[in-house]
């Protein structure tokens, strides 16, 4: 099945964005190393927070879904490791987490994935965990998943890991280290990408009761032992998912109102703000009632823009949307950690954008994908069949570059919006965007380019 995608005309009325992804699997897992009742408000629920959960219930959490909030039951230092496999599916964050943690256990565990999470890089991971002292085993090929971990635990000491692989090797060592016996100081070389990531996970340990230093620029970092406390989160509203319901009241005329977001955020895509307006779209945030009004007067955008996504890499795809229908020059630079994820996603979102009739061009850092040059055109054709590259942000991007097609696009993948943000067509249904699936075999009236 595709989904096909109508233009629109204008937006209105009101959306809700979903919960931040990662700032509810990293109070996931605070609460599961807590020794008690941890309370986990506004949670975020999709297939990477389930994926989340089961791994911590697979070393001993309870977790109880209530309504509007989570309920966890920490296990603390002592895993009991009822099920000596854990399987982090699709999701890197949950792998390189509890790859780390692991090594904590009292017996071997084995950690896995599936078949594209097995090609994904894991290799700094773990070097730096085998210098802590860590033992793990790749069971198939070296440097990626799946791994054996040993167990037995690690004593602290120092470890380098690059910063412009994923800031998620960064976040698996520091959930770790509060349970070896000495600091363990962690020093970033070359650029750090993603660096609100860090900054994320700094704020959920801190909450969590754990002692952490770190230079301003991030380059070191260091995490004292002590034992997680319990605590409650509050977890706010999505940016990068955020981004689509912008991204496309930024290219379609209309007054917007998204609800569950807030001025106040850690998270790096909050830049998404900052690049609406810089198009001429007007915003106005009331924290009192957690939401975000936009006020879009444009039919058309234009002008000269460039932006530096190096700490904002999630919505890189969305920006080549909003910059496909922005006459003048739209640059974007700084995502080269891109290619490291679901799919190579500066390249797949090129390859849809041209099928599309999109003026965009690579630009290359160190013989890799950076970011793109577009120069826009108020509409397009569209009567295209596009595809997701496997990547749910890909499908999002490319749903939102369609609203403004004479003729209905057909996209593939939609059914992986559930990975981050399963309320995603209603939510655009609300906003007026007509949709619906269609069989595969209509896709041969849609000819690509």
């Amino acid at each position: 099945m595709l989904l096909q995608v109508n233009s629109v005309e204008s937006l209105g009325s009101s959306a809700f964005i979903p919960s931040s992804k990662p700032e509810t699997q990293r109070a996931i897992i605070a609460a599961t190393l807590a020794k008690g009742t941890s309370l986990i408000h506004n949670d975020l629920r999709c297939f990477e927070t389930d994926t989340m959960k089961q791994a911590c219930r697979n070393i001993g959490a309870i977790i109880e879904e209530k309504e509007g909030f989570l309920k966890v039951q920490g296990v603390g230092r002592r895993f009991t490791a009822d099920k000596r496999v854990i399987d982090a599916v699709g999701s890197g964050l949950v792998f390189r987490v509890f790859t780390a943690i692991t090594s904590f256990g009292e017996s071997a565990e084995i950690v896995t994935g599936d078949t594209v999470l097995r090609t994904r890089v894991m290799a700094p991971l773990f070097d730096a965990l085998e210098t802590l002292g860590a033992s793990i085993h790749c069971i198939s090929e070296p440097g990626k998943a799946p791994i054996v971990n040993w167990g037995g635990g690690f004593k602290g000491g120092h470890c380098i890991i690059p910063g412009n692989v994923s800031s998620q090797f960064i976040t698996a060592i520091m959930f770790a280290a509060p349970m070896a016996d000495e600091p363990t100081r962690i020093s970033i070389s070359g650029e750090i990408l993603s660096s609100s990531y860090i900054r994320q996970t700094i704020d959920t340990l801190e909450k969590a009761g754990i002692k952490v230093e770190a230079k301003s620029d991030l380059a070191e970092i260091i995490v004292y032992p002590g034992e997680y406390q319990t605590a409650e989160y509050l977890i706010s509203g999505d940016y990068t998912s955020s981004s689509y319901l912008i991204g496309a009241a930024a290219i379609i005329p209309g007054t917007t109102v998204l609800s569950n977001i807030s001025s106040k955020s850690l998270q790096g895509e909050r830049a998404i703000i900052d690049v609406i307006k810089a198009l001429g779209v007007k915003v106005s945030f009331d924290d009192q009632r957690n939401e975000l009004t936009l006020f879009n007067e444009q039919d058309e955008l234009s002008g000269e823009f460039e932006f530096d996504a190096s700490d904002y890499p999630n919505i890189v795809p969305t920006l080549a949307a909003i910059g496909a229908y922005v006459q003048g020059t739209f640059r974007v630079i700084g995502g080269s950690i891109t290619r490291l994820h679901k799919s190579p996603r500066i390249e797949a979102i090129i390859s849809e954008l041209k099928t599309l009739g999109v003026d965009i061009t690579p630009l290359l850092k160190d013989g890799v994908y950076d970011g793109f040059v577009i120069h826009g055109k108020s509409h397009y054709e569209g009567g295209k069949t596009l595809s997701s590259w496997g990547d749910h942000r890909i499908f999002m991007s490319l749903f939102v570059a369609s609203l403004r097609c004479k003729n209905a696009n057909l996209l593939e993948g939609y059914s992986d919006v559930i990975c981050s943000f399963p309320s995603f067509f209603n939510e655009f249904k609300q906003l007026g965007v007509k949709f619906k699936e269609v069989e595969q075999d209509i896709k041969d009236g849609f000819k690509r380019a």
